[in-house]
């Protein structure tokens, strides 16, 4: 493991220079990735500047919630989001047998085929907007508190890489995985830009059993927010962590059941 994580360290080094050779592009895209969540932020402005409550959460409330949301995914996409969207070609087109003949697992392999340095942009605006909602907030950082951020955010994390792995590996099923892929991270994941508890009771039973983005941000963000979950489950606001690992642990075993599925269908 820790041989792989040296290797993987020096991988992104390269690939991080080979990206600077062009840094027009480099710094493009990443400017144009802050200018999205800027003009996301100044919507949420919008909203608030019209109803100066949403179902009991302020503006920052809300900013709060959703930087959640993005920071953890961009970690988590920054590892991910390329290698499991290219999953689907490689799959159809029997270009993963190249993933079976090598000595390192499938798995970590794919993963160091590159990284997504665009998400950099969405952790940078990410920082800006926490530094802010924790001047505005009036949040309690005692030590517990700290600790309990922290665990959320890598609970978070690990949360989007778990629905990302798992919606990649459905590859070996269908083979045309693209659809379940952006339904799962971009369609579904929007609900979580707010308060579930503004949704239908089917929707936030959705977003807490089934597929549980409510645990990236919502149920955490109660508790260092003070707010009042409607639920007899009074735990499950200290559960991102565990549901974190639980689920990543379960997609990585998906995905490897899926390689005992998959066929080769090259020439």
């Amino acid at each position: 493991m820790r041989h792989w994580l040296r290797m993987y360290q020096k991988f992104i080094k390269v690939y991080m220079k080979q990206q600077l050779e062009y840094r027009f592009s480099f710094f493009g895209d990443l400017f144009v990735n802050m200018l999205t969540f800027v003009t996301l932020y100044l919507g949420f402005w919008i909203i608030f500047n019209k109803f100066d409550l949403l179902n009991g959460w302020t503006y920052y409330d809300v900013m709060f919630l959703y930087n959640i949301n993005l920071v953890s995914y961009a970690i988590s996409s920054f590892f991910l989001w390329n290698p499991m969207k290219q999953l689907e070609n490689l799959v159809r087109n029997g270009d993963f047998d190249n993933y079976l003949t090598r000595p390192l697992s499938p798995l970590r392999l794919l993963i160091m085929r590159q990284v997504g340095h665009t998400f950099i942009a969405h952790i940078a605006v990410s920082i800006v907007i926490f530094a802010i909602c924790f001047v505005k907030l009036d949040i309690n950082w005692t030590f517990t508190n700290i600790v309990f951020f922290i665990s959320i955010i890598l609970g978070a994390t690990c949360i989007h890489a778990a629905i990302i792995i798992a919606a990649a590996s459905s590859a070996f099923w269908v083979v045309r995985s693209g659809t379940i892929v952006d339904i799962s991270i971009y369609a579904i994941r929007d609900y979580i830009n707010y308060p579930i508890s503004i949704y239908a009771r089917w929707l936030q039973i959705l977003l807490t059993f089934i597929i549980p983005y409510g645990f990236v941000n919502y149920y955490p963000s109660t508790v260092l927010l003070n707010k009042e979950v409607h639920s007899s489950l009074n735990i499950i606001q200290y559960g991102t962590p565990v549901v974190g690992i639980v689920l990543l642990f379960g997609a990585c075993l998906l995905f490897y059941s899926g390689i005992r599925q998959y066929e080769s269908t090259g020439s």
